[in-house]
Parts: structure tokens; C-alpha cells; sequence
């Protein structure tokens, strides 16, 4: 019996410093969980302080687009104001119409009427059609089908001879 008792207290022996290794890599097992839940506190700490800190500044941004839209919409009427054309002042009543001679033609001295000029919109369009080196007979035919124009001549010779074709 003495044998078995021999062989069970090694086997004690040998258990016991077996439960006391594992205790020990459970220990160091928990050290370094322990550890690596510390740095990902911090991580997150810095996160959200980088996060409020950003928050903090697209709000700032935002107060400062604010501001700017709001100093602009009060300044728009004030501009807009000084850009409307002044009314047109009609002539007095008791202003005897021009003579006109007999035949219809304005009176002598005074020069004949120009035609209107062609509206802005379809000068635009007539130089950016000859910029692009369109016909000038497509661009008098684009003229005539979208403007009310006296003389589409005119404007096709002037716009033809800016842009050299």
C-alpha cells in the first residue's frame, strides 16, 4: 500500500503543479485581455474626442454658412433694388407731337430712326453658334424660327465678322 501511497501523492504532486500552470497562463491570459481592453478604452476615448471635436466644428461651419446666407439674403433686396431700372418718365401732355412732312418721313433735321437692336438672347446664340462654326444660313434659319428679328442680316453680319468666318 505503501507503493500506491507513494504514486498518489505524486500524483497529487504532479496535479497540483499542473492546476498551478494553468492558473498561472490564466492569469496571464487575463494580464493581456486585461491590457488590450485598456488600449481599446483609450482608442475609443480618442475616437470620440476626435468625433465631438469634429461634430464641434461642422457646427461652427454650419453657423458660419448660416450667417454668410443670411447677410446675403438681406443685402440681395438693397441690390436688387438698385438693379431694377428707373420708371420711365412719361413726357408731358401739353408736348405738341412732332410735325411729320407731308409724305410720312420725319421732319428735316432730325435723323431717321434706327432699326431696334436684335435682342441680346438671340445675339448670344447667334455668336455661340458661329463660334462653333455653324453655316451662317443655319444659323439665320435657327434666327428666323425663334426670333422676331427686323434684320437678321445685320446681326449675322456683325456676329459672322467678330468671330471671322
Amino acid at each position: 500500500m505503501a507503493g500506491q501511497r507513494g504514486s498518489a501523492a505524486e500524483q497529487v504532486k504532479a496535479l497540483m503543479e499542473a492546476a498551478e500552470r494553468e492558473a498561472a497562463q490564466s492569469r496571464e491570459g487575463v494580464a493581456r485581455v486585461s491590457e488590450r481592453a485598456d488600449e481599446l478604452a483609450r482608442r475609443v476615448e480618442e475616437l470620440s474626442a476626435g468625433v465631438a471635436a469634429a461634430v464641434a466644428a461642422l457646427k461652427d461651419e454650419i453657423e458660419a454658412l448660416r450667417a454668410t446666407s443670411e447677410a446675403a439674403s438681406e443685402a440681395q433686396p438693397a441690390t436688387e433694388a438698385a438693379e431694377q431700372p428707373a420708371p420711365a418718365v412719361e413726357p408731358a401732355a401739353a408736348e405738341p407731337p412732332a410735325a411729320e412732312s407731308p409724305a410720312g418721313e420725319p421732319p428735316a433735321g432730325e435723323p431717321p430712326a434706327a432699326d431696334p437692336p436684335a435682342p441680346e438672347g438671340a445675339r448670344l446664340l447667334a455668336l455661340k453658334m458661329a463660334f462653333d462654326g455653324r453655316p451662317r444660313e443655319e444659323t439665320a434659319a435657327y434666327l428666323r424660327d425663334n426670333f422676331e428679328l427686323d434684320d437678321p442680316e445685320t446681326l449675322l453680319d456683325e456676329v459672322y465678322a467678330r468671330v471671322g468666318s
